[in-house]
């Protein structure tokens, strides 16, 4: 097997690092992008604005050149002639926000069909993965693979090893051997701040971080969404985005956002999907095991990505204001979920992602369902668990066959709660 730009390689014992407002952070998922590049002719790296895709470009090619499709130079050499540019240019190709041009996508099938056992050659990144996804279906398919970049996992942000909990989260004996890695007040920054890397690298200067949440919103709407659905109606989309975060961690009530924002129901359906495309929003469906008895609600729940944007549209102003809000018990659960979804993505390990609430309430946080079987989660804030409130997650366990379930909390040791119930604090994830 081939692969273009061997010298370019990162080794792959050393995670390498990118340079953001003076700071020099490891991302995590580099090493999984190299394991994709090695593989197939093309890879296209997505997700969210500013959450680093183009440091990761640089990263993995510092020779090569960027292309970045929002300056309109480089916008129009690719765009007027795809197949001139492809056939011009040295490989590696480097393409950033790839979606603005969807004349690439056919140039760029027949290019790769012309060395289909090259690997390694085209490396692109897209903000909004709709038309992206689209193009990549209809031309790309068996072609390309493709890898959902997020903001930073707790590791990347507190510059630690890569946790082993994903790796091991089958293996009970190993879970029990889990050290601590984080500190609560690193933990309850990273929450409060957000992942996004510029806030977080920039939490100590006044107002920045509520400054740059408020141009991101702004940003989103007015900009990506303006231009990718330009019949949309931005004023009451931008509304919708705040009943999401306020919603974040509930299953959405399709009829209360129709009736709050004057709108059909299948016009919110059509909302969440572009959120969830967009990246701003993760959808958790609803467990639909056979073994259950109770009646289960099948809507699913989410949440927005990023914890600081909630925290942002609820106007908690300091670490203090969020321990202490009526929402706190919410907005962890949704922090731990999206943490253990990144470290799950960063790993190259592929889950279903779930949750089971029945109709008297009870309910099981997250269900994370892979080749190796289901692990049940519950997740709570405080330090000690009442065990009266893990009922729910013993029966699932008993009626589902789990080799064990996990409570994950705010306690200061890994021990064995039950008989298949084991309490990992979150500061040793």
């Amino acid at each position: 097997m081939k692969t273009v730009g061997a010298a370019l390689w990162i080794d792959s014992r050393h995670i390498e690092s990118y340079t953001l407002n003076m700071s020099v952070l490891k991302r995590s998922s580099i090493h999984t992008i190299n394991k994709l590049l090695q593989n197939f002719p093309c890879v296209v790296i997505l997700g969210a604005r500013q959450v680093g895709k183009s440091s990761i470009l640089k990263q993995i090619f510092p020779k090569a050149r960027i292309f970045d499709l929002e300056d309109e130079v480089d916008f129009n050499r690719v765009n007027n002639s795809s197949k001139t540019f492809l056939e011009s240019t040295p490989e590696p190709i480097l393409i950033d926000e790839a979606q603005l041009c969807p004349n690439l996508f056919k140039a760029l099938r027949v290019r790769i069909d012309q060395q289909r056992n090259l690997k390694g050659r085209f490396l692109l990144t897209g903000s909004s993965s709709p038309e992206l996804l689209k193009n990549i279906s209809e031309s790309l398919a068996g072609r390309v693979a493709i890898f959902e970049l997020d903001m930073f996992s707790w590791s990347e942000a507190q510059q630690i090893p890569e946790s082993v909990f994903a790796k091991n989260i089958t293996s009970l004996s190993k879970l029990k051997n889990l050290e601590q890695r984080f500190t609560q007040k690193q933990l309850l920054e990273l929450m409060f701040y957000g992942q996004y890397p510029e806030p977080f690298l920039n939490k100590s200067k006044k107002d920045f971080v509520d400054i740059w949440m408020k141009n991101y919103i702004k940003t989103y709407i007015e900009r990506d969404i303006r231009a990718l659905f330009p019949s949309l109606q931005l004023t009451t989309f931008k509304r919708f985005i705040s009943m999401l975060a306020l919603s974040s961690g509930q299953v959405v009530n399709l009829s209360d956002f129709a009736k709050s924002l004057d709108v059909s129901q299948p016009t919110i359906k059509n909302y969440i999907q572009i959120a969830e495309g967009t990246f701003i929003w993760r959808n958790i469906g609803a467990y639909q095991g056979r073994n259950l008895t109770s009646r289960i609600i099948k809507a699913p729940k989410g949440h927005l990505r990023d914890s600081g944007l909630i925290n942002y549209f609820l106007k908690l102003k300091d670490i203090e204001q969020m321990q202490s809000s009526p929402q706190f018990g919410r907005l962890w659960e949704v922090f731990i979920i999206e943490q253990l979804i990144r470290e799950f993505n960063n790993a190259n390990i592929s889950n279903e992602y779930l949750y089971c609430r029945t109709q008297s309430k009870a309910e099981i946080d997250l269900i994370i369902e892979g080749d190796k079987g289901i692990i049940p989660i519950e997740i709570k804030s405080g330090r000690t668990t009442d065990p009266r409130k893990l009922i729910m997650l013993k029966d699932f366990i008993n009626k589902e066959k789990c080799p064990y379930g996990i409570l994950i909390n705010n306690g200061d040791e890994v021990f064995m709660i039950d008989e298949k119930i084991i309490q990992i604090p979150a500061v040793f994830l």
